[in-house]
């Protein structure tokens, strides 16, 4: 009976830690995904994990605040790893905001069924386009391999947490304006130089409405050069997804 007591407490606190990251991490947490769905896969995911951990030596604390300290230490590391992720696909949609601000469609704004709040049509279509791209690239398994090499990396029950995870989540989130400018500035300063030739007519035709006759331009141009690079949008996204698998699993180590 103590045997299968400790293994339940084994599976337990795998499961919690891998709910914890799906419920946060972009495509497996999305609303959008149906919740029986995200329960059955973190439960599937458990089985399957649970046999490389099951000889692992827990010990048990006495009590119940004890307990529900370490089972909170394993729900945290799993979000803030699922955070991390979500980080890159934040600074995707803030890219998008920057270059539908510009180009005119800081009103045309749609419902993220993600945090439901309203984005820039642009954010959430780079967002899609983002997500779909990771999928076709594998970049899924990045999460998976992840929480492969955080359970022999951080030991059931033996999550630390510590003032560095603070400031390693600080420079994540730092790097998600970097992406963000990365991502639109080929619309910004393209824009930039539109309105730039839209002053200097002004000055030399004081009879045209600059108004009227910039906002379809920067429309036109601002979707001309979206579209066309989509191609150098990919090579970011490939590049973005290397940099966070990188920082995914130096994340990992500061919970060790």
């Amino acid at each position: 009976m103590a045997y299968w007591l400790e293994q339940f407490h084994i599976f337990l606190l795998v499961l919690l830690r891998i709910s914890a990251l799906l419920v946060v991490a972009p495509i497996f947490g999305h609303r959008l995904y149906p919740a029986r769905a995200k329960v059955g896969m973190a439960f599937m995911i458990s089985l399957v994990i649970f046999p490389s951990v099951a000889d692992t030596a827990l010990n048990v604390p006495v009590g119940f605040l004890p307990y529900a300290l370490v089972l909170a230490r394993e729900v945290l590391m799993g979000i803030v790893l699922g955070f991390a992720v979500l980080l890159l696909f934040m600074g995707i949609q803030f890219a998008g905001q920057l270059a539908g601000l510009q180009m005119g469609f800081g009103i045309v704004n749609v419902i993220d069924p993600q945090s439901q709040d309203q984005v820039s049509i642009i954010g959430q279509f780079l967002n899609i386009l983002a997500i779909l791209l990771m999928l076709s690239f594998d970049g899924h398994h990045i999460i998976l391999n992840g929480l492969m090499a955080s359970f022999d990396t951080v030991p059931l029950g033996g999550v630390l947490l510590k003032a560095s995870i603070v400031q390693k989540m600080i420079v994540l989130t730092s790097e998600l304006f970097t992406i963000a400018i990365k991502i639109s500035a080929p619309i910004l300063i393209s824009l930039f130089l539109v309105s730039v030739a839209m002053g200097v007519l002004a000055r030399t035709v004081p009879q045209m409405n600059v108004f009227i006759v910039g906002f379809p331009v920067q429309l036109a141009v601002g979707l001309f050069v979206l579209v066309s690079s989509l191609p150098l949008f990919r090579i970011l996204l490939v590049k973005s997804l290397h940099i966070l698998e990188r920082d995914f699993f130096s994340l990992i180590d500061f919970f060790a």
